[in-house]
């Protein structure tokens, strides 16, 4: 199917520059309207954002959202900042560098800025999380925030305790991969994390109260290394997976951390030309009169992109009525070619922020970030 033909269309909301080299990940903040990426020029860049409150729909030139730089980390880290996570409140940012070495920031408070949306102090580094032996590539906070996951090319996953005052502390380090670590990955309701490796599989793990973090189970069926994990945001009962075989792959995940977890490939999504690097998982902006015309529920939208350039927005739905409702669907609603021209796209996320569920950005090899919108056409 032609783009042209598909139901609805990217378009560009804004494109920021700054960084000196490639632009490797994208984090907006929970709660604040902010948006950090991170670049193999060892830095994080924070913008502030707001709604352009002079756009209309009679006027769609307008953009969506006005950005401003406020303020450029330099981190101090000696390599690359490959990976950044805020934390659930929105008060800290996590780095993960090729330092082998992870990060925490903060604002430091400043009573006139305060509830002011980006604030003017300066950011910190509250901790410096060392344990690792090399390369770190991922990072992700709990749901409840009491927990942080970091990865690495050590083959390894670290999970820290966060503790008042920046303390953190290492409850266990999961060895159960056999190469490099790409990507951790927290449910959206419980205390299970997912990790994507280099050796083709994925790993969850739960906490035993009576032992030690355990691997619950190990989900395959990928022909090469998995880049990149979302879940299902809404009640983390699917776990999309993206590929250097460049495929995404679907799971149903059963049992939690009280019963036994398993995991089913139902679908394979193709519509890349190379690898996934990427993928984020939105409740995204629903057509609900194709929906009840359909007799189904959405969950949501899955963005993806990679190495191809492009980037493909798919609608996941099941049935709203009868025996079969864990069975999904999908349909491809949008897609975007040479989304940052001839480079690689490294990251794609959507903004959590409501209202704001069909924007989402990218980071390329460019070393730019660009904000888009998805819209439904002919609405």
């Amino acid at each position: 199917m032609a783009n042209n033909d598909l139901p609805a269309k990217i378009e560009l909301v804004a494109e920021l520059e700054g960084h000196d080299d490639r632009a490797w990940h994208v984090a907006w903040n929970p709660h604040r309207p902010i948006l950090a990426s991170c670049s193999a020029d060892k830095t994080v860049r924070m913008y502030h954002y707001q709604l352009n409150t002079s756009s209309s729909d009679a006027d769609s030139s307008s953009p969506l959202l006005k950005f401003s730089h406020t303020t450029t980390i330099p981190t101090g880290h000696t390599k690359t900042v490959r990976a950044i996570a805020w934390s659930p409140s929105g008060k800290t940012l996590a780095t993960a560098s090729f330092d082998a070495n992870i990060g925490i920031w903060a604002q430091e408070e400043d009573e006139e800025d305060e509830g002011a949306g980006g604030g003017s102090g300066e950011w910190e580094c509250m901790s410096l999380l060392e344990g690792h032996e090399t390369e770190c590539k991922s990072v992700a906070y709990s749901r409840s925030g009491s927990l942080l996951a970091s990865c690495s090319r050590d083959k390894t996953v670290w999970i820290w305790e966060v503790h008042p005052d920046s303390d953190f502390e290492c409850m266990g380090v999961l060895m159960e991969h056999t190469q490099d670590v790409k990507c951790v990955a927290w449910h959206p309701k419980e205390e299970i994390l997912a990790s994507a490796s280099y050796d083709d599989t994925i790993k969850l793990y739960s906490d035993d109260p009576s032992d030690d973090w355990f691997c619950a189970t190990t989900l395959s069926g990928h022909d090469s290394t998995v880049w990149t994990l979302a879940w299902e945001p809404t009640n983390g009962k699917y776990l999309a997976s993206g590929s250097d075989d460049g495929t995404i792959r679907l799971w149903r995940i059963t049992g939690g951390q009280m019963s036994e977890m398993k995991g089913e490939c139902i679908m394979a999504l193709e519509g890349h030309q190379g690898s996934i690097y990427s993928i984020s998982w939105s409740p995204g902006k629903k057509d609900e009169k194709r929906i009840a015309e359909d007799g189904e529920s959405s969950l949501g939208w899955l963005a993806s992109t990679g190495g191809d350039g492009t980037v493909v927005i798919w609608e996941i739905t099941r049935p709203i009525a009868g025996s079969d409702r864990s069975k999904l669907s999908s349909r491809k609603i949008a897609q975007l070619d040479a989304a940052h021209g001839v480079f690689d796209v490294n990251s794609i996320v959507w903004c959590p922020r409501p209202g704001l569920e069909h924007v989402f950005a990218t980071a390329g090899d460019d070393g730019h970030v660009r904000i888009w919108k998805v819209e439904w056409k002919n609405t």
